[in-house]
Order: C-alpha cells, then structure tokens, then sequence
C-alpha cells in the first residue's frame, strides 16, 4: 500500500520539481517552452487526485501535500514575477492569505474538499499562463484584479462555512 501513496505524491512533486525549469525558461525568453512545461505540470495536478483514487491510495496526508505542491509552484512563479517588477507585492500577500485561508478553514470545518478553493487555484493557474502567452500590462491588470476577486469570494465564502460548521456545533 505504501507504493500506492508514493506514486500520486511522486506525480504532485513534479510540481515542485517543474519550478526550476519554468523561471530559467521564463526568464530565457523561452515562450512556448515555458508555456508547455507550465501546462503538463498543471496537468499533474489532475492526475494525482485520479490516480490516488485509482489505486485506492487517498489520504488526509496526500491531500495536503497535493495544496503544498500546488501553494510551492504558484508562489514560487508568483514571487518570480514579483522580483521581476511584473507583479506587486500585494499579490504575493493574497496568495499566501489564500492558502492559509485554505488550512484554517479545513482544520475548522474537517473537510479538505474546498470547491471554491479550486477556482482559487484554477485562477492562479489560468493568471501564470497569460502572464507567460501575453505579456502585457492589460494583462497583468487583469491578472491582479481578477485573483483579488477571486479572492474576496473565496473569504466570504469560507467565513459563511466556517460560520454555519461552528453554529452547528456550538
């Protein structure tokens, strides 16, 4: 059974692995490169999950790690975008507010399982392939203002959850 987990986290790890290649490939200039490898490691993303389910080798632990991985990539590309004058810093705050969102809201509520988060994390996802197939600032507007958005529902939607699991037990 062991074996059974190490393959969906070896697949979420590629991930973190993929980090590296991307921001040389980005910084190269390396537009469709870096767009291909982006989008095979979006990829993993989806597989994992399957895959775990496939071999009946889901786990609380697995869960998590899949949100880490994810958290590391897009942090991690964000932050490089960040440092190269794309992005303000705010961003990055929100990011980081999102995930941490995330954990305290599946430690309250018992449940990893955050449909909204998804989108969240979609909008991450979707926001590193424009920056990267469309570099402009209208894009990297929109970027910014579309994830603050996405955001502010994310928390609303959360704070109700949270509020209706603690009215529940309290």
């Amino acid at each position: 059974m062991k074996k059974q987990i190490a393959i969906p986290a070896a697949v979420s790890s590629l991930r973190i692995a993929a980090l590296p290649p991307f921001l040389y490939l980005f910084n190269m200039n390396e537009t469709l490169f870096c767009f291909v490898l982006f989008v095979s490691v979006a990829l993993t993303d989806l597989f994992d999950g399957y895959l775990a389910r496939k071999l009946g080798a889901t786990s609380r632990f697995g869960a998590y790690y899949d949100a880490v991985t994810d958290f590391v990539l897009v942090l991690g590309i964000f932050s490089f975008f960040y440092l190269k004058g794309i992005y303000p810093y705010w961003l990055l705050a929100l990011i980081v507010a999102s995930f941490a969102q995330f954990l305290l809201s599946s430690f309250i509520t018992k449940k990893l399982f955050d449909p909204v988060g998804r989108y969240v994390g979609s909008a991450l996802y979707i926001g590193v392939a424009l920056t990267v197939l469309f570099p402009s600032q209208a894009t990297y507007d929109f970027v910014q203002y579309a994830f603050l958005g996405f955001f502010a529902v994310s928390l609303a939607s959360r704070v109700l959850t949270m509020r209706k699991q603690l009215n529940r037990h309290g």
